[in-house]
């Protein structure tokens, strides 16, 4: 298959001695390109692998090394360590260092428990405190009821204490707005003492253990906490440095255990007897050469078949067992495919769009933000997770994706003559009333007239990347109303032309949408289902084109032979409009076995297309918006600076000081819109190829190839 599709797949059989099931299992994930189907054991005298005897410690030593490093950070790499040295590591002393690291921080854990204990300690003695009373004093007596706490307010419950009289003996104390007091009485007093207590929010204190004033316990325990935070210090360092050591080390050991305990563990996805194994899967077809040559070795049967799609004939009435979806090789879309990965892989033989958004994504989101300054800032993003993330496959497909879009950002921001929401090219217009570009002014004979932008130094000097100075206007004036013109003005001049674009883009993504779907389903079910499914939505989105157009150019024409022809494009288009909605009938009627409900239903269905080609509007629309919020930004700089320094005579202190103010607000206002705008772009450049475009033909139902082996993380492959 070609980049437009899927990679071809073919059907892998092995069969073996199951004394060659562990050799067999090692050269697979050697290879990485073996797709294993796991076996469900419905089958007479086969049942499931057992797990080799090594897994078990394996395991073990995992779950240890596991505990390890999910206390430690992980070190951030740059290159691969070598598979020998990790090994090297593994057979020597890991296994006591992992022990001893692991011991350290479940010492640090309780000495800090210790001091949470010291504090909740600390705590209650410092409400003691006031009292001056030794603790062995407050509680413990047989005769005697004590009651130790704090009050709302000591003025107000002193008299109901003090009315009780010499049946009670009083001690308090204050702290902060609070009182503190303890009253020893009679056991058979307790109860009225409470109560009066009671009415003045009496909170009672536990009594903690120990001896002696708690002013005394307080400097003991002060001590015991500091001296507690010093070992936790000197653990933590020693911890730290540890890591720093060993930490590369033990990562690339728990990779390599992962990696030895799924093969240790790969016998339980394989079928088994008594005395031989079979192992199901898939490779991609260009590799069936060098798998069957690397099995051969070990295996008695090494059956490849390439596998043939069925005839769409019979397609509806047998169950086939799809192959999974790898994507075709490429470089420069490999970091779309994590979108369409969003959606599921395609269904095997239909059409993998990937391919088709590496064009419009950038193309969508460059349009929309179009600013240089912004594109700079995407791509420096892009360039610091390739450079924080060397490893990762999948921040490096980021990064890429980021990057891509960012010079998308770029090349629009170029043609629009916008940074940081300046429009910083100047505007020209012709003496003669409309007449638009330089080139058509002067064939008339008439005079272009050009007015400076509002930008400041710092951004005005970028004319200077445009020929002339940026005093230029070209215009290219194409069919059905498109005009072109460099640079384009989006936010003033070119604004009209830059909403028609985007809905011409909208009618052209869609109709390429329509006819990849026309495509797969040609190949899978023949072509009149396809006329049928695709060709009627085809049929209604060129009528409905046609008559649009004729319709709302018309009233502005006075050349009667063009009239005419938007006459018979009108005429045209509604007879396409009809057929595509008796087709849309039949679609529903039938295929979609709705029945006579399917019939009126098709004309609501046939006017859903509009909406889906007018939200393309969107990439106007929300290209506008930001822009106009960095204008507001750039606005409020140049308001501030003039009221703040227009007369520096007259400058207070004040006004000096809300400079730096005004800078701030700005730079805000700047981040603002460069987050909106990297967020905002990729939600709607994303509902347009996911909703508007891929559900004119996408179907994310395939299961993604997943070769067994390894991918390096941390330590190369062995």
């Amino acid at each position: 298959m070609s980049q437009l599709t899927t990679e071809s797949m073919s059907r892998l059989i092995l069969a073996g001695t199951r004394e060659q099931l562990a050799a067999t299992v090692r050269i697979v994930a050697d290879l990485r390109a073996v797709h294993i189907n796991d076996y469900v054991g419905n089958d007479e005298g086969l049942s499931l692998g057992k797990p080799e005897d090594a897994s078990e410690d394996v395991s073990r030593r995992l779950t240890r090394i596991r505990g390890c490093a999910a206390l430690i950070e992980a070190q951030r790499q740059t290159e691969l360590l070598a598979a020998s040295d990790v090994r090297s590591h593994l057979s020597d002393s890991i296994d006591d260092m992992v022990e001893i690291s692991i011991s350290r921080f479940e010492e640090i854990d309780s000495k800090r428990a210790e001091i949470a204990q010291v504090d909740e300690t600390l705590s209650v003695l410092s409400q003691l405190a006031p009292l001056s009373l030794e603790l062995e004093l407050m509680d413990g007596y047989d005769s005697l009821t004590s009651h130790v706490g704090t009050v709302r307010s000591l003025t107000k419950a002193r008299p109901a204490i003090e009315a009780l009289g010499d049946r009670t003996l009083f001690l308090s104390g204050e702290i902060g707005k609070q009182g503190v007091v303890a009253i020893f009485s009679r056991n058979e007093d307790a109860t009225e003492v409470h109560t009066a207590l009671g009415e003045h929010d009496f909170q009672p204190i536990a009594i903690p253990e120990g001896e002696g004033k708690p002013s005394e316990l307080i400097a003991s325990l002060s001590e015991r906490k500091a001296s507690l935070e010093s070992e936790i210090t000197v653990l933590e360092s020693e911890a730290e440095s540890w890591s720093a050591e060993n930490g590369g080390m033990l990562f690339g050991g728990l990779e390599l255990l992962e990696r030895d305990l799924t093969i240790h563990t790969a016998p339980v996805r394989v079928a088994v007897s008594e005395h031989a194994f079979v192992m199901d899967g898939w490779v991609m077809t260009r590799s069936s050469d060098e798998v069957s040559n690397a099995l051969s070795s070990v295996c008695t049967i090494v059956e490849i078949e390439e596998f043939e799609e069925p005839d769409h004939h019979d397609h509806h009435d047998v169950a086939v067992e799809l192959p999974p979806i790898a994507f075709a090789p490429r470089n420069h879309t490999r970091s779309f495919e994590m979108l369409t990965d969003v959606m599921g892989r395609p269904e095997y033989g239909r059409v993998d769009p990937t391919i088709f958004m590496l064009i419009t994504y950038p193309l969508f989101f460059g349009m929309i933000l179009g600013d240089m300054a912004y594109g700079l800032a995407v791509i420096g993003m892009g360039v610091f997770l390739w450079r924080r993330f060397p490893l990762d496959d999948t921040m490096r497909n980021a990064s890429r994706f980021l990057m891509a879009i960012g010079l998308s950002t770029v090349i629009f921001g170029y043609i629009y003559g916008e940074f940081a929401g300046f429009e910083f090219l100047p505007h020209g217009h012709c003496d003669i009333e409309g007449i638009v570009g330089v080139a058509q002014c002067e064939a008339a004979h008439g005079h272009y007239h050009w007015e400076e932008a509002h930008a400041p130094g710092w951004v005005a000097w970028m004319t200077s990347l445009y020929p002339h100075g940026g005093e230029i206007h070209y215009l290219l004036e194409l069919k059905l109303g498109v005009v072109l013109a460099y640079p384009f003005h989006r936010v003033s001049a070119n604004l009209e032309h830059l909403i028609l674009i985007t809905i011409y883009m909208g009618v052209a993504h869609i109709m390429l949408g329509l006819v990849l779907g026309f495509r797969d389903i040609v190949k899978a079910h023949g072509w009149v289902d396809a006329m049928f499914e695709k060709g009627s939505w085809m049929v209604l989105l060129v009528g409905g084109f046609l008559f649009s157009y004729a319709f709302l150019v018309k009233p502005g024409q006075t050349d009667s032979e063009y009239v005419a022809l938007l006459d018979n494009m009108s005429t045209i288009g509604l007879v396409l409009v009809g057929i595509g909605v008796l087709m849309v009938m039949v679609l529903l009627y039938h295929y979609e076995k709705m029945g006579a409900v399917g019939i009126p239903l098709a004309i609501l269905e046939s006017l859903g297309l509009l909406p889906k080609v007018v939200s393309y509007v969107r990439i106007f629309a929300v290209g506008v918006v930001g822009v106009k919020i960095a204008a507001t930004g750039n606005e409020m700089l140049y308001e501030g600076l003039a009221h703040t320094l227009g007369d520096l005579s007259h400058a207070t202190t004040i006004d000096i000081v809300l400079i730096p103010v005004i800078f701030v607000v700005w730079l805000g206002v700047q981040l603002f819109a460069l987050i909106l705008g990297v967020f905002s772009p990729n939600i709607h450049t994303v509902r347009l190829h996911f909703v508007e475009w891929m559900m004119q033909f996408y179907e994310g139902s395939g299961l993604p190839f997943r070769p067994f082996g390894f991918k390096p993380g941390r330590v190369e492959i062995e």
